[in-house]
């Protein structure tokens, strides 16, 4: 007997997408403030650690650059040293290849989990950012290099081993590109410009990578912790007058400038802007002085929050700042002083639903 066509048809579908070389996994549904609750919060790894950490495509792991090396870790706390690096800038973990690109004192690097199959990249320029396409082999670095006795920013697209290598975009004259980052379907980049010496981004913009179509997207002023929610239908960064102070509200809005709204209801320090991977709610760190914070989760639409922690920091210093990682399975976060200016310990924030 031939099954009728309705219960065929799926099954093709499956079979056409592994052919095709896609990964099938399950998407966490998305989850307000208010369905979710704080199990625990504990600091996982008390070394310092230099960089920002980033997870594993499957949330098992994650990866930070420490004194010594760059580290791979586990939720239970146990970290191996994988390979030694200097100062490690910048790390992205690939979906795809699940390969790690390395940014080290400008150089970049790839290499496996386990430290193997390390490789170093020929760019001519000072490497400063480099971030993997969710859904693709390809990675977007931006390089700084010296010309005529200027510095000039620009925006590639190259792969793994730098065998393709694709120009995106090169940055007006004294103008740096900053937080450069992928809409889910990895056709698009969007990124900020800022003057060289400063963090604070005065234009935004998105781009395709496939040919020249950009637009500029409306930042209403000067704004810092530009980040852009996974899929791709907002944006949320600090900003406000005294934002090149580092004080401002943390503002949410879609990327044509629509929907504009103030997620913080007063103006302060907030630091560590991340998305949750369903792009329904927003982390974020507000320092009250100089050696206190708090870590929060706000929905998206401004309609609730969640205190994650309230800590004393490592550091007493009026510009630090804090570095928020979401887990891809939506329930856990990483967080610390771990920015590249200050180092400390990782903390892991767990979540359950109420």
């Amino acid at each position: 007997m031939i099954p009728p066509l309705h219960r065929v048809a799926p099954l093709f579908a499956v079979l056409a997408l592994i052919a095709a070389g896609c990964t099938i996994s399950r998407e966490t549904a998305p989850e307000t403030t208010r369905q979710l609750r704080v199990d625990s919060v504990r600091r996982i790894i008390d070394q310092p650690a230099l960089s920002r950490a980033v997870w594993s495509p499957l949330g098992r792991q994650f990866v930070y650059g420490g004194a010594d090396g760059i580290y791979v870790g586990a939720v239970d706390g146990i970290t191996r040293r994988i390979a030694p690096a200097e100062v490690v800038t910048a790390l992205s973990w690939s979906r795809r290849l699940d390969v790690l690109a390395v940014v080290d004192r400008g150089t970049l690097q790839t290499m496996r989990a386990d430290g193997s199959g390390r490789q170093a990249m020929t760019v001519a320029g000072f490497v400063t950012a480099a971030v993997w396409a969710p859904g693709s082999d390809r990675l977007a670095i931006v390089v700084r290099r010296a010309v005529e006795g200027t510095s000039r920013f620009e925006l590639w697209l190259t792969n793994r081993d730098g065998g393709f290598r694709r120009l995106i975009r090169t940055a007006p004259a004294g103008r740096a590109i900053r937080s450069p980052q992928w809409l889910a379907t990895s056709l698009y980049l969007v990124y900020g410009l800022s003057v060289p010496s400063e963090s604070v981004i005065t234009e935004a913009w998105q781009v395709r990578i496939a040919y020249p179509d950009r637009r500029q997207i409306p930042l209403f002023g000067p704004v810092d912790e530009l980040v852009l929610a996974p899929s791709g239908r907002q944006i949320a960064y600090v900003a406000g007058p005294k934002v090149t102070d580092g004080i401002g509200r943390v503002v949410v809005s879609r990327l044509d400038g629509s929907g504009r709204f103030a997620l913080t209801a007063e103006e302060g320090r907030y630091t560590g802007l991340a998305w949750s991977p369903q792009g329904d709610k927003l982390a974020f760190a507000a320092v009250d002085d100089e050696a206190h914070a708090q870590v929060w989760i706000a929905d998206g639409d401004g309609s609730g929050r969640l205190l994650v922690h309230d800590y004393a920091l490592e550091f007493t210093d009026p510009s630090i700042a804090l570095s928020i990682a979401w887990g891809p399975d939506g329930r856990r976060l990483l967080f610390g002083t771990n920015t590249g200016t200050f180092s400390g310990p990782i903390w892991l924030a767990q979540f359950s639903r109420r």
